[in-house]
């Protein structure tokens, strides 16, 4: 195992490239006559576009098994680069069999096409983890989101299952292929399995949202609004979440705000605060149509809210009880941390673990809960908090390098990669640094 790679991503990308598309190669293989056998990797190519786009929808409906083993920011990562992939395998596929008849070349060219222009549209103005790595695709999101708000993009995405199942046409109108009954069973009960999942993740999704209420919306810092959502009756009593989660939130009265968008919790549940409900916070940046309109949401507005995600507390307790943590977070990616250093550094579910804090902005007025996280830090003499104006570097983060420590990083994507290197460079693990990418 290269030590710059986790075991648990490692293993995520090797199930999805390698695993999932056997027992599809082996059916085909086993049924195509000899007569075809030239063709037999132009075909194979094809199945394999075929069931990575399948493993990517299945990705879209965010299973919670895999967040909670891989993360579900890396997850749909996995999930983009995914369906990129199988775009390209299946372009190519294209380019070595044409079609045979009129309505073969007819879905293959329709599906493919229909999966280009969505992957295309998806990277502009969903791929969050694109964006923050391309400046100017970034600016061009900006600019289109003008018009095309993101809730469009969203419907606009679900275009793949129509593609999707006009492939399926494709593959069923070739004759020599839906010859073979073990291989088109199978590739009809994967789609039809992951079709009922998607449709079952979508009505789960809204009919088993957490209800609740806003309690209050003040601003924290330049375009940072901070959300206090209350819930109500069962969802209160049901709602636990952990330090280091986020939660899809969406405004089903507010116009242009039916969509869930992620946001991650400033508090972590106590599951010793008493009877009062607990209310979630967030704390928001004003980034697109969405989240502009956070800051004008009134008191008592409706909200649905998809129970949390995250995988920092699951990380965490995967390590040794007593080993310190070293949180790094920079600019508004700091807040899925400032729960974990309440949580474990206070006198939480650990009792108070050894924990160093570094908070980075590149000004001041960027800077959220300051005094907050300033007296923490004179309350608890096990938690060193800092807050810099200054971007992590070696020197900075050598002295914060410590045997069996657990490191959390959370921020801009060019902080993470600079911070993760510092920290691989000096003997840290791979499986000791965990992150989730701020845009997703």
């Amino acid at each position: 195992m290269n030590r710059h790679l986790t075991t648990t991503v490692t293993l995520a990308w090797a199930v999805v490239l390698f695993v999932v598309p056997l027992p599809f190669l082996a059916a085909l293989a086993y049924g195509l006559p000899s007569l075809y056998s030239g063709q037999l990797f132009g075909i194979e190519l094809g199945v394999i576009a075929y069931t990575w786009m399948l493993a990517a929808v299945y990705l879209a409906c965010r299973p919670r098994w895999v967040d909670r083993t891989v993360g579900l920011p890396h997850m749909m990562m996995i999930h983009g680069i995914l369906a990129i992939l199988a775009i390209g395998f299946a372009f190519v596929h294209q380019s070595l069999l044409p079609g045979a008849g009129a309505l073969v070349g007819l879905t293959g060219h329709v599906g493919l096409y229909l999966f280009i222009a969505v992957a295309v549209w998806s990277l502009v103005f969903m791929a969050g983890w694109l964006t923050s790595r391309v400046r100017w695709l970034a600016n061009v999101k900006r600019t289109l989101e003008r018009v095309f708000r993101h809730e469009m993009s969203v419907w606009l995405h679900r275009f793949n299952l129509i593609a999707i199942a006009i492939i399926l046409i494709h593959v069923h109108v070739i004759d020599y292929i839906a010859a073979i009954k073990p291989f088109i069973l199978l590739i009809d009960a994967a789609t039809i399995i992951v079709f009922a999942y998607y449709a079952w993740s979508m009505i789960n999704r809204h009919a088993y949202a957490l209800r609740g209420r806003v309690i209050a919306v003040r601003p924290l810092a330049d375009r940072v609004t901070e959300l206090s959502v209350g819930l109500d009756g069962d969802s209160a009593r049901n709602a636990r979440w952990r330090p280091g989660d986020f939660a899809f939130i969406a405004f089903p009265g507010e116009r242009g705000m039916h969509e869930y968008h992620p946001f991650s919790l400033t508090n972590s549940y106590d599951p010793n605060g008493g009877s009062a409900p607990q209310p979630m916070m967030f704390a928001i940046r004003a980034d697109g149509d969405f989240t502009t309109r956070v800051a004008s949401l009134q008191p008592g507005t409706g909200v649905r809210v998809v129970p949390p995600y995250g995988r920092y507390a699951e990380f965490v307790d995967e390590h040794p009880a007593n080993a310190p943590l070293v949180l790094i977070g920079g600019g508004i990616g700091i807040t899925p941390l400032i729960g974990a250093l309440t949580a474990y550094a206070g006198k939480g579910r650990d009792g108070g673990r050894n924990v160093d804090f570094l908070y980075t902005v590149s000004k001041d007025r960027d800077v959220i809960y300051g005094p907050e996280l300033t007296r923490f830090g004179e309350d608890h003499p096990n938690a060193r908090v800092r807050i810099s104006l200054h971007r992590p570097d070696e020197t900075t983060l050598t002295p914060m390098i410590r045997p069996g420590a657990v490191y959390l990083v959370a921020g801009p994507h060019a902080m993470i990669v600079a911070v993760r290197k510092t920290l691989l460079a000096h003997g840290v693990r791979a499986d000791d640094i965990y992150y989730e990418p701020f845009a997703m």
